[in-house]
């Protein structure tokens, strides 16, 4: 079966003469949660980013359900269905969460968008208490839950997120953990990019493990729970990594 995402060979970088990919290779089966974890500086960011067309692509391939995207623009790639939630600056901060909604609704014929927003208020009931508060007047929590939800009125085939429990309250990091199985649920495809290792590892189907822009481990997020080699990883001790060192 063709899946959802595949990434070949990836080389990419901020500078075409400096990758910080070195030839990644990934997939995501349609509906499930796919995390990509490492240690910092492993890449884990600019793997997103390069599939979102926001970093240049020196050698590989990205391929949306068997379709190269490839270097395919940010627009281009939101109108094939792929969404991006990035880490930071995820959200219009002088603007209220209604009108935040609105511009995530804007591609779609008025009656759609309006519905889309609708359910969307009715999946976070926090943003329709606060339907005219500015973005900005919103806990990190709310910001979060806010920028999920302009992404998912596209009805993306793929949703991408970096890092979305960074700097969140435990409690708040769990509701964000259990929103992301709830998708999983309905059928939503998910890229998952997260440093909270154990977390990610309970809510995803299977894991990517990078150091140093390569793939170094990969498999069911389950049996990885467990594998020694990921405390070898994060502790940098690459030698200790079978073929590795030699």
């Amino acid at each position: 079966m063709t899946p959802a995402l595949a990434v070949r060979g990836l080389v990419a970088g901020y500078r075409r003469d400096l990758p910080i990919l070195h030839g990644v290779d990934l997939e995501v089966a349609a509906g499930e949660i796919v995390t990509v974890v490492g240690p910092n500086g492993a890449g884990k960011s600019t793997l997103v980013k390069a599939v979102a067309g926001l970093v240049p692509v020196s050698e590989g391939r990205v391929l949306l359900a068997g379709q190269d995207i490839t270097g395919m623009p940010p627009h281009r790639l939101a109108a094939a269905g792929v969404a991006y939630v990035p880490q930071t600056r995820n959200v219009f901060a002088t603007l209220t969460i209604e009108e935040n909604l609105r511009l995530g609704a804007a591609a779609l014929p008025p009656a759609m968008g309006r519905e889309r927003i609708q359910a969307a208020y009715a999946r976070f009931p926090a943003l329709a208490a606060h339907a005219r508060s500015r973005a900005r007047a919103l806990s990190g929590g709310q910001r979060q839950m806010l920028a999920f939800a302009r992404a998912l009125l596209a009805a993306p085939r793929l949703l991408m997120l970096d890092e979305p429990s960074a700097g969140l309250a435990p409690r708040v990091m769990g509701e964000v953990f259990a929103m992301l199985a709830a998708l999983r649920g309905e059928g939503q495809t998910i890229l998952l990019v997260e440093q909270n290792v154990r977390a990610a590892l309970a809510v995803s189907d299977r894991t990517y493990v990078l150091a140093e822009g390569q793939n170094r481990i990969d498999g069911p997020s389950r049996a990885l729970t467990e594998d020694p080699r990921m405390a070898s990883i994060y502790l940098g001790d690459m030698a200790a990594l079978p073929g590795e060192g030699r």
